[in-house]
């Protein structure tokens, strides 16, 4: 049987596509978006003239074979306990699993794993404390995979429906048959959603000073030189979370957007930032270090952009992650590979400017887009430098657990494609409540008024839409 490629009709928004798998098992949707404004995308040629330049591919789908997740340390394949890690679990169902004939389009993603990573996933094996407060039923990992997608091609103005050789009939019937009821969303086909308490902040001020206080004395005693610490935020909801998914996505067009729809709960990612990227064995991370808010007035958002590029601090601060993750990618690249291609670029989203850097590699003989993603997990702009030590740190002062926040979010391609995002400006809609985090990193030389301030500025875009679905 050879592999299944159909065209579908060309939709410019693939939430319309998600729309139909909603309710299936496991739907997930990737999309991508370009900046607002970006200091270091050249438009593209191909582009006419009012066309808002984006990233080309957005993915979709629903009903996976095989459900991989991992708890307290112990990972399973359909609900029965595996031999192996999380990551190794995940390389193993894909290397049984793969399709013998390459795809005949030239895709990123040519079916695979799609799913989340969780920040404490590798807790257990560095020995490091898990919170005990944990409120919410989420497993540490749960990957779906998926013989069959739709992907649109945003450059071609193409859907393909694609599915592997091996798929079982009925699936892809079943699958077939729902994406014939694709329906675009109107401002008349509203998504019932209610916030129904105030937004509940985890910290006052206060409290956050005492735990910067903390930090900053691990800090002055040498057991680190940077902390990433967060606080988490809380409301109560009723109605479906993908309506509060299309409300913030009008707001936040992010880079490396998801939702993921699992068992008891939804994912909304609106994340700036890639975690980690292996194409054709060539291998991109970008981490974001410094942070400004964006100004109603052009000029003091100019002033803020230009102070940011500039700062000294947010610089350092920058080049620590950078050199953590050098560190962690030298793992498993090619000795003499690992490239700092671009530092400190300053690209500006709707709610804020970063600073972001870019680093290049290229992976070993032997070596998997997985076995890189266990190396480099958890992602070192959201923990600090050095690693372990920060992650102490954080187990220690922060009174919840992260969960899919910080972790890891994206696909793992049959044909050794990755592509992850670090689930920052993430959203967990869980049973009636909703939760979000904000948080930076903290050096010797930061403020503990203007670290507190800029937890808030990170997720202000989610606070007020949450302010605006609030019953009266």
């Amino acid at each position: 049987m050879p592999w299944t490629i159909e065209s579908l009709p060309y939709q410019a928004d693939a939430f319309d596509w998600f729309r139909c798998l909603e309710g299936e098992r496991l739907p997930f949707l990737l999309e991508s978006h370009v900046l607002l404004e970006s200091h270091v995308l050249l438009k593209d040629p191909r582009l006419t003239e009012g066309q808002t330049p984006q990233q080309r591919y957005d993915i979709i789908g629903a009903n996976p074979s095989h459900v991989i997740e991992s708890r307290d340390d112990q990972a399973y394949i359909d609900g029965q306990p595996a031999p192996l890690d999380a990551f190794a679990t995940v390389e193993q169902v894909i290397q049984h699993t793969r399709p013998i004939e390459p795809c005949p389009l030239d895709l990123p993603f040519q079916g695979g794993a799609v799913g989340f990573f969780g920040y404490e996933l590798t807790h257990a094996q560095r020995q490091i404390p898990i919170s005990p407060n944990s409120d919410m039923n989420l497993p540490d990992m749960l990957v779906g995979v998926y013989p069959a997608f739709v992907i649109v091609d945003h450059q071609l103005r193409q859907t393909h429906l694609v599915a592997i050789p091996d798929i079982e009939v009925g699936a892809l019937q079943h699958l077939q048959q729902q994406l014939q009821n694709v329906q675009p969303v109107t401002p008349h086909d509203p998504l019932p959603f209610n916030v129904t308490s105030e937004v509940h902040r985890q910290l006052n001020r206060a409290e956050y000073n005492a735990a910067f206080a903390s930090i900053q004395a691990y800090i002055q005693a040498g057991d680190c030189y940077q902390v990433n610490f967060t606080q988490r935020f809380s409301a109560t909801f009723d109605g479906n979370p993908l309506g509060l998914y299309a409300r913030l996505r009008q707001q936040q067009r992010a880079p490396f957007s998801a939702y993921l729809r699992i068992p008891g709960a939804d994912i909304l990612s609106f994340s700036p930032e890639r975690l980690v990227r292996v194409e054709d064995r060539k291998i991109l991370t970008q981490p974001i270090k410094g942070t400004r808010g964006r100004h109603i007035d052009p000029a003091e958002d100019q002033r803020l952009a230009e102070e940011l590029r500039q700062s000294e601090k947010d610089q350092a601060e920058n080049l620590m992650i950078v050199d953590l993750l050098r560190n962690d990618l030298g793992k498993s690249a090619v000795t003499g590979s690992i490239k700092v291609d671009k530092l400190f670029e300053l690209n500006t989203y709707q709610n804020v400017h970063h600073l972001v850097s870019s680093i290049s590699g290229e992976l070993k003989p032997g070596i998997s887009a997985m076995d890189l993603l266990r190396d480099c997990f958890p992602g070192g702009s959201i923990t600090g430098a050095p690693k372990r030590r920060a992650m102490e740190i954080i187990a220690e002062l922060e009174t919840v657990r992260r969960h899919v926040y910080c972790g890891a979010i994206g696909y793992y391609s049959y044909h050794g494609n990755l592509d992850m995002n670090l689930p920052i400006r993430t959203l967990v809609c869980d049973a009636d409540q909703l939760y979000y985090w904000g948080g930076g990193g903290i050096v010797a030389d930061s403020d503990a008024n203007q670290e507190y301030d800029e937890s808030l500025v990170k997720v202000n875009f989610i606070t007020d839409i949450i302010g605006d679905l609030k019953n009266p």
